[in-house]
């Protein structure tokens, strides 16, 4: 069975898109492809968004010194502040999309 995506959110830099036949989501940030389950998702958004909450300290915008663990076993993503904070947006404008979507499917039913 062939993908079929659905776009949640695209940039220059990356993009989320779900595949309506296997349920799985797709993450493509700057050199980085990530395919999860809807769990797995969810939980890398929490992840990403608590950790880039929690620093108080990064020698600029721009060294990658920030570690953020993914559900995949053994894959981290190592980014810079600023990077950080446009992968919190993209994650953060996917699920706003989910969230509209789900709300569109409830009112079609």
């Amino acid at each position: 069975m062939f993908c079929d995506f659905e776009h949640l959110y695209f940039t220059s830099n990356g993009y989320v898109v779900y595949c309506k036949n296997c349920g799985c989501y797709q993450i493509a940030f700057n050199t980085t492809l990530l395919t999860l389950t809807e769990k797995d998702f969810f939980v890398l958004c929490k992840m990403a968004l608590n950790k880039y909450a929690a620093i108080d300290y990064i020698l600029d915008d721009d060294t990658k010194s920030i570690i953020i663990e993914t559900p995949a076993a053994g894959m981290c993503l190592i980014l810079s502040a600023k990077e950080a904070a446009e992968l919190c947006y993209m994650l953060e404008e996917a699920d706003t999309e989910i969230k509209a979507l789900a709300l569109i499917k409830m009112f079609n039913a």
